[in-house]
């Protein structure tokens, strides 16, 4: 590895640059704008006629030829969807020559009274275009604005659209992506190259969502398809990068907003209605986003960006489970089974548990970004970019289970299936819990743009915390009612639910009223507390020079990188169970002298609700007169101090990663720069230390002195 480094340092330090100017040569340099929306554009091609020569423009528009022929050089300025120009430069020996080229100078077309001119998606989609086009490999560019609004400023709303990119979405909000089947976690997900903190999914995985990502704060988004020697190890289908906005990007001042209303079309309504907590709630909220750039000067620029968005969504699904489609039989000879499912054909599957729910959620998401752009010489640049999101969502679900637990033999049907005498349950479970976010991210990067050498480096820190909470809140996470020893018959099923339930009680054979929460016992419930963090810092440099090999332009790349992540995942759930004022748990509101009946729990505006999936209005219990039925009489709950210290250590996890790099990357171009051939070489290392519960089986034995186990 030693001399492969230090023979492409003799290379770069002896070899011939193209830039190098002789006496006969001089130098072309200066900026390439679209006036039309003050942008600078980057990459555009820029191109001396009949020399050979050729360079593409920086993120600033900036470009610089040398060893252009003394005397009179004709030099044409290209950018997809903008006219090319073409313009005669004298160029003396030995001098730099300034041409500054105005591309959107003439993009418009008169026709009598009507003007047809491009608009700033189709301004977007140029970019984007021209980003492609003059890439080293298979990549996706999108331009902010080339969708124009999207939906609370998710990133997953813009990806959805592109080739080769799948999006998880969870309650109707674009969570996570994978690229070519490759799982989310190998899918590296950057802002500026650098790696963005996310608690996605508790545990320890790699996965990045986008709750604390807001399009609004960034410029464009590349996805890139093919790897090179830059991209780290886990990019194993592509990875996507983020580019924040920059002041240097706009020749003048610019600021856009847009204040909104938002809602879900199955939830239009002005006035208060049920839900999702339990109090009548508005449904339709406003919103805003603005961005603001500002190029001071030819030095110094900076950006401010801001969102806010408040989105209602409804939660409703359905579950069917069918045995012999999907879910395993059992035979008819497990008689000592808790459920017994008999075996049947592929084509006679039969239905034995469904489920309705019915909730919602409120999601606030609200970020501000700022970005410092300074030149202390018109070769460096130095950009500091600070971002902030809030992320904050109350969730509440409701669900009604129904089980039939066992079936005879000859009892079911594809569209019908008969449950045994008193072996069915039907259970009712309301959740709530309070999901809040906060990100912070700086970064800091330096640039030089020089005519023979080019270098960028960068730091990066990324830090997120999540909370899940409850009690603290007023309310449990989850209350769970049942009732057992009843007989649960489906009947006229289709694809969607059973068209009739029908559940009676095991002893007496008496119908029981599902939609009264009366019917029901007060079962159990429990509290969370979920604490995650995960913080990334990142450190980048890299090298680039380019050559003339015999004619034929060739570039070297050579670059560090070290990436840092530690996640710190607490949770605790403690389980409580309910006994009522008798100190006794019981399975059905008949049992002789049972006072556990659920309705004293009663969420008395939620149940106004219309269910969805044809159900008539159902009686949902309250996480909220839960907790304070507990607080007012702490001994009608027992808590399980075992499966809460269990709750506490076997979820909760602290893991360490540092990845190390380096690489070494050759362009090379052939056929007048119409082939042009990458490759390189990268090395890697990834170190982990982790630690988590630790289970210990041979620990439930004692032994002797002699290590032999005696019970």
């Amino acid at each position: 590895m030693l001399r492969a480094w230090l023979a492409i340092a003799s290379l770069l330090v002896f070899a011939r640059s193209s830039d190098g100017q002789t006496g006969a040569t001089g130098t072309i340099e200066g900026r390439v704008s679209n006036s039309r929306n003050a942008e600078y554009l980057e990459k555009a091609r820029i191109s001396v006629v009949g020399a050979g020569l050729e360079t593409l423009t920086d993120t600033g528009g900036h470009y610089r030829i040398t060893n252009v022929p003394a005397g009179t050089a004709t030099v044409k300025a290209f950018f997809t969807g903008l006219e090319v120009q073409t313009e005669p430069v004298s160029v003396a020996p030995g001098t730099t020559v300034r041409r500054d080229f105005d591309l959107g100078g003439s993009s418009v077309t008169r026709l009598s009274e009507f003007v047809v001119s491009t608009s700033k998606e189709m301004d977007g989609a140029a970019i984007a275009i021209n980003e492609q086009r003059f890439a080293s490999n298979i990549v996706n560019v999108v331009s902010a604005d080339e969708f124009g609004s999207v939906l609370e400023s998710n990133p997953g709303d813009f990806l959805k659209y592109l080739p080769g990119i799948t999006i998880d979405f969870i309650g109707g909000a674009a969570r996570s992506i994978s690229m070519g089947g490759v799982p989310p976690q190998y899918v590296p997900i950057t802002v500026g190259g650098f790696d963005v903190s996310s608690v996605a999914g508790g545990g320890t995985a790699r996965s990045v969502d986008f709750h604390t990502i807001s399009m609004n704060n960034i410029s464009r988004i590349e996805v890139v398809h093919s790897p090179t020697p830059e991209s780290p190890g886990n990019a194993l289908a592509g990875s996507v990068n983020m580019i924040p906005r920059s002041a240097f990007d706009r020749a003048r001042p610019i600021f856009n907003y847009s204040v909104f209303m938002m809602m879900r079309d199955n939830d239009r309504h002005f006035h208060p209605t049920p839900g999702p907590r339990w109090i009548n709630k508005r449904k339709i909220h406003p919103g805003f986003d603005f961005s603001y750039i500002k190029p001071v000067n030819d030095r110094f620029g900076f950006t401010l960006t801001g969102a806010n968005t408040k989105q209602y969504t409804e939660e409703a699904r359905t579950q069917n489970t069918w045995r012999g489609g999907g879910a395993a039989t059992n035979g008819i000879t497990a008689v000592t089974a808790a459920t017994q499912y008999p075996d049947t054909t592929p084509d006679r599957p039969y239905l034995t548990d469904y489920v309705v729910e019915d909730g919602g959620k409120t999601t606030m998401r609200t970020s501000a970004a700022a970005t410092v752009d300074y030149k202390f010489s018109p070769n460096d640049r130095v950009s500091l970019s600070v971002e902030l999101t809030m992320f904050d969502s109350p969730l509440s679900q409701r669900t009604l289970s129904f089980f039939a637990n066992r079936v005879s033999p000859g009892d079911f049907t594809p569209t019908s299936t008969h449950g045994q005498v008193g072996r069915g349950e039907v259970r009712q479970t309301s959740q709530s819990r309070h999901h809040s976010r906060v990100k912070y991210m700086p970064t800091l990067t330096y640039r030089h743009d020089g005519p023979i050498w080019k270098a960028e480096s960068g730091l990066g820190y990324s830090n997120e915390r999540l909370h899940f909470r409850s009690v603290d809140k007023g309310y449990f996470n989850q209350v769970v009612s049942r009732r057992q020893n009843v007989t649960v018959a489906f009947d006229d099923i289709f694809y969607l639910r059973p068209g009739r339930i029908t559940v009676t009680d095991g002893t007496t054979g008496a119908p029981v009223d599902i939609y009264n929460l009366d019917s029901y016992v007060l079962s159990t419930a429990n509290a969370t507390h979920r604490r995650t963090t995960d913080t990334r810092r990142g450190a980048y440099a890299n090298l680039r020079r380019e050559f003339d090999l015999g004619g034929l332009p060739l570039a070297l790349k050579g670059g560090l990188d070290v990436r840092h992540a530690t996640r710190d995942d607490r949770q605790l759930t403690p389980a409580y169970a309910f006994v009522g004022a008798d100190g006794r748990s019981s399975m059905s509101p008949t049992a002789a002298g049972s006072d556990d009946r659920a309705g004293v729990v009663l969420d008395e505006v939620f149940s106004q609700r219309v269910p969805p999936y044809g159900f008539q209005k159902f009686q949902y219990s309250s996480t909220q007169e839960a907790f304070n039925l507990f607080q007012d009489n702490p001994n009608y709950f027992t808590l399980d101090q075992n499966s809460t210290y269990r709750s506490g250590v076997t979820p909760s996890k602290w893991a360490e990663e540092i990845v190390s790099s380096a690489y070494v990357r050759g362009d090379l171009a052939l056929l007048n720069r119409r082939l042009k051939l990458v490759g390189g070489l990268r090395a890697e290392q990834t170190n982990v230390n982790a630690e988590g519960a630790l289970t210990y089986p041979t620990l439930n034995y004692q032994r002797n002195a002699a290590g032999q186990v005696i019970r």
